[in-house]
């Protein structure tokens, strides 16, 4: 089986091509620039400006994953013109797989797209993005719907809440909370009282791959292991693992004026259509990321 993935070079991207080699498929790796990979992988740089050309570089392709996006951090998820960019070039690409023939089209979606929420979001619940990046995401996962039926192909898109796993962006909670914990330094936190779950990497590619392969329902999937707290439960445990002397200086940090956000997703359709459930627990993952930090400062 061929498989064509754009943000190859991403946190999702990377883990995600090393799973589908070992399962054995052709996979072509889409990014703006080289990096390092496994042999037998076939890279292609290509800027998202140039993807019209994606179908016909690469060919037709049994699953085509489209992970790229720019600006999906902080401010730039308020940029508006770089969520247009995105947005266009991401369907000029779809399109040229879909020209090119893939029988699959599965896209990183956000819980961006749902907008502020504090009770638990099903697949139902009704989007109403507050922020560019939310809006673009929303409006890609329209396009894809109604080119994927019209054209007969299926189409699934993850929309991902909180992933966490070693490698990820120095600027996220756990990474940068961790970091902070290792060196015994203050955190500065909100209060801690939303709702959230924890999706670790290994096991989020572990579902990617089964959308991949089996024969499931379309539309949209949330993906979350299920394991719901309140955040703050989950940086006491982190505490606990590092045994930090940190100050954990809950409330530091004040809700946006908007109101708190909680992140809790019903996983039900991801658990049911897969038949998938998560294999590594928060403090299993937390351990692995931290022997990671520690690598890193001892290099």
């Amino acid at each position: 089986m061929k498989v064509v993935i754009t943000g190859a070079n991403s946190f999702i991207g990377k883990k995600l091509s090393d799973a589908l080699r070992r399962e054995g498929w052709d996979i072509v790796q889409v990014s703006r620039r080289p990096f390092p990979c496994d042999e037998g992988m076939t890279q292609l740089y290509l800027p998202m400006e140039e993807y019209h050309r994606l179908g016909e570089l690469t060919g037709g392709c049994d699953c085509f994953f489209h992970l790229a996006w720019s600006g999906t951090r902080g401010r730039t998820r308020m940029d508006r013109a770089r969520q247009d960019d995105n947005l266009r070039c991401s369907v000029n690409g779809l399109h040229a797989m879909l020209e090119a023939g893939c029988e699959c089209v599965i896209t990183a979606g956000s819980q961006a797209e749902y907008g502020p929420c504090t009770d638990q979001i099903t697949e139902q619940t009704p989007c109403a993005p507050n922020t560019e990046y939310g809006k673009a995401k929303l409006a890609f996962y329209e396009q894809v719907q109604t080119a994927c039926e019209k054209a007969g192909v299926a189409y699934k898109e993850p929309r991902f809440f909180s992933l966490y796993g070693p490698g990820d962006f120095a600027g996220t909670m756990v990474i940068s909370t961790l970091t902070a914990m290792l060196e015994n330094q203050p955190c500065r936190l909100t209060a801690g009282v939303q709702m959230w779950d924890f999706l670790y990497i290994d096991d989020a590619v572990d579902a990617l791959v089964k959308l991949g392969t089996l024969k499931c329902a379309n539309g949209v999937y949330n993906f979350g292991s299920g394991d719901v707290r309140q955040l703050k439960d989950y940086v006491l445990e982190m505490a606990k693992i590092t045994g930090t002397h940190s100050d954990l200086q809950f409330g530091a940090i004040p809700y946006q004026k908007s109101g708190m956000v909680s992140l809790w997703p019903d996983v039900t359709k991801l658990k049911t259509e897969l038949q998938w459930t998560p294999k590594t627990c928060f403090a299993d993952g937390i351990r692995v990321v931290l022997r990671a930090l520690q690598q890193e400062n001892r290099g």
